[in-house]
């Protein structure tokens, strides 16, 4: 197994990160009504300790917004490698945006709430919400195609099995969690899985793109040695 060069202060706060960002285990103890919907319901308006949860998106958000800048100066070539790290940053980056604009009404017994668009922040937080599942999605999307499909780095196909795993775990919890909030049915399970994944991959993500840039380089180079 390749370790990575990465410094270990950059690898301290990509799992200080993402330790930040799957803040929904608080939940049981401080707000579990809340915890039982969206994870959005513990940082809207009024609920216990909401504070807290919209602080720990943001500082999450920023973390990886500087950790993605970190990155990205190390980065040589490949506009895989490049579009992984900048999908990771707009990750953070509508993370933290979406975190400042929480909604301001939890749907429950005996309370109705406005209809959602006649609610400015709630459009945006929608918004920046999807987009932010958008921007990882290209992360692990990148990252999976350059290591499985671009070099088949067949020195590393452990890596291979990570990443396609991975991508098969977003892409089924993701469609799952989507499914299960249009059709207005309990989401929070599948949905804390999806955040566990997200927390995971930002915990590796400087790891992983040490490794698959260490990898495709060699695989180029071996690639422009049989051609001569």
């Amino acid at each position: 197994m390749i370790r990575s060069s990465q410094p270990r202060s950059l690898t301290a706060l990509a799992v200080t990160a993402g330790l930040l960002y799957s803040s929904w285990p608080l939940g049981y103890i401080l707000n579990p009504e809340a915890n039982r919907g969206l994870a959005s319901n513990l940082e809207a308006s009024g609920q216990p300790y909401n504070w807290l949860f919209i602080a720990l998106d943001i500082i999450s958000g920023l973390l990886i917004c500087y950790i993605a800048w970190r990155l990205y100066r190390r980065l040589q070539r490949g506009w895989l490698l490049k579009a992984a790290v900048m999908g990771f940053g707009s990750f953070g980056l509508l993370t933290a945006i979406d975190a400042m604009l929480p909604i301001d009404c939890v749907a429950r017994v005996g309370i109705v709430c406005r209809p959602a668009l006649e609610d400015p922040n709630f459009i945006i937080h929608g918004i920046a919400s999807i987009g932010s599942v958008q921007g990882l999605s290209v992360s692990i999307a990148a990252l999976w195609w350059l290591v499985d499909r671009q070099y088949r780095l067949d020195t590393d196909r452990w890596l291979r099995v990570l990443l396609t795993g991975t991508l098969l775990v977003w892409l089924a919890f993701g469609l799952g969690t989507g499914a299960l909030i249009w059709f207005d049915l309990s989401s929070a399970g599948a949905q804390h899985v999806f955040i566990t994944v997200c927390t995971l991959w930002t915990a590796g993500m400087p790891w992983l793109v040490d490794i698959a840039a260490t990898e495709a380089k060699v695989a180029h180079g071996r690639r422009q040695h049989q051609r001569a």
